[in-house]
């Protein structure tokens, strides 16, 4: 299936990208990252963004949490501009490289940004934080330890905790499961899972197939700045066997497989 005609699932869309196109640079030396990008995240579901290097998958993201603006076309983010205090209020973001305040530890860290988004009374903030450190699969021995210590897969599993602690409506991701076990990747989906159960969205960027399958109910693949492919992960990997991406990404760089 073609893409660039958003999600036809119900519900106000949460994110609407409409022919975006953005450009690094001026001139001749201009690099242009998206190519008229149109792309929706609804309510309950996550949307899977993949694609080769530089296919402007992070240039998408950047762009849904007002860190860029596009030279043409439109972004809304929860029903109005991209960036503004309520949509960033009401948006979960974990990025690939997630910063450690190495001198808190984990429990801390995950409280902080609990008090920042206003999650209270303390102990119902409390519970809550304990709730979400469960659920990402941090050990007790490690939450009271400094993050400075924390292994890369520690951190990325602390990091989807401090973001989704609040409960946010939308929830950015880029590359959640990358450097985590079998085991943590399922406790980040399990995680993805109820978020989308409770009617939140998700837009995640990632090479990891597993995420696409089991954790997304649609993908768009970005090539070259534009949307190239847009379906459901059966429809995208029907009779591709392969452990990787690898085969829809040339699909989508029209290639042969």
């Amino acid at each position: 299936m073609t893409a660039g005609t958003g999600s036809q699932a119900d519900g106000e869309a949460l994110v609407e990208v409409r022919d975006a196109h953005v450009d690094y640079g001026h001139g001749a030396k201009a690099v242009h990252a998206l190519r008229g990008a149109t792309l929706d995240v609804r309510p309950g579901e996550c949307v899977a963004l993949v694609g080769p290097n530089g296919s402007g998958k992070s240039t998408t993201l950047r762009l849904v949490l007002g860190l860029v603006r596009p030279r043409s076309g439109s972004v809304r983010v929860l029903g109005g501009a991209a960036g503004r205090r309520a949509a960033r209020a009401s948006t979960g973001f974990v990025p690939e490289e997630a910063r450690r305040f190495g001198r808190l530890t984990g429990r801390e860290t995950v409280d902080l940004f609990a008090r920042l988004q206003g999650v209270g009374p303390r102990p119902a903030r409390r519970q809550r934080v304990a709730a979400m450190l469960e659920a990402v699969g941090l050990e007790a021995s490690a939450l009271d330890r400094a993050v400075g210590g924390y292994s890369r897969g520690m951190a990325r599993r602390l990091a989807l905790a401090a973001a989704a602690v609040s409960e946010p409506r939308l929830l950015v991701l880029d590359e959640p499961t990358s450097g985590l076990d079998p085991h943590g990747v399922d406790d980040v989906l399990r995680v993805v899972a109820a978020h989308v159960a409770r009617g939140g969205g998700v837009l995640v960027s990632t090479h990891e197939r597993v995420t696409v399958e089991q954790g997304c109910q649609r993908v768009v693949a970005l090539a070259e700045g534009r949307v190239a492919l847009e379906g459901s992960p059966a429809e995208l990997l029907a009779g591709d066997t392969s452990a990787s991406l690898g085969p829809l990404f040339r699909r989508a760089l029209g290639m042969t497989p």
